[in-house]
């Protein structure tokens, strides 16, 4: 009787075990999202393409309250800047209000951008494209490419960027 209890108490451990390792190599759920159909998406990409122009343009204009609208206000927020920072919110307008201070021009081209759909209401973008400026001293400079990886969620039906990664060439200088 001690001996079935013991090879019962070892079957049922190393089932838990062999099951629970099992659970580990499933797929992600992707948040229990509904499959969203190709118009749906398409609907969603749109709309954040729309975002993605509103930095554009804001950056263009060099107003940094513009560009900066798209993104989470949220203390959750972060931003891994090309330096290697990781900065919230606040320190990121700051600082993109400091370097527009030394820019007589900026302009964002898109070449590229993939999205992956991470939930219904969770979409990541990779932007990828150049950056064109002149500095206040006349010097023209491009990023070529400049990529950032965009975090959107939708909070109560906008789109807003929760986390994202920047990465660039090195600075070149046109001549």
């Amino acid at each position: 009787m001690k001996k079935l209890f013991l090879i019962s108490t070892a079957f049922i451990f190393v089932s838990t075990v062999f099951m629970s390792c099992q659970k580990v190599n499933e797929p992600i759920n992707k948040s229990a999202a509904v499959e969203l159909t190709a118009d749906e998406k398409g609907a969603i990409k749109k709309n954040i393409l729309n975002r993605i122009e509103d930095i554009i343009q804001g950056a263009k204009e060099l107003n940094v309250e513009k560009a900066a609208s798209v993104y989470s206000n949220d203390p959750e927020f972060r931003i891994v800047n090309p330096d290697g920072t990781v900065t919230d919110f606040e320190t990121m307008k700051k600082v993109q209000s400091e370097g527009f201070k030394g820019l007589k021009s900026l302009n964002f081209t898109t070449t590229k951008q993939d999205f992956t759909f991470l939930a219904n209401d969770l979409v990541m973008c990779t932007w990828t494209g150049k950056n064109e400026f002149e500095l206040t001293t006349g010097e023209k400079m491009k990023i070529e490419p400049y990529v950032g990886s965009l975090l959107f969620k939708n909070n109560a039906g906008v789109w807003e960027i929760i986390y994202a990664h920047e990465t660039t060439a090195a600075t070149t200088l046109v001549k």
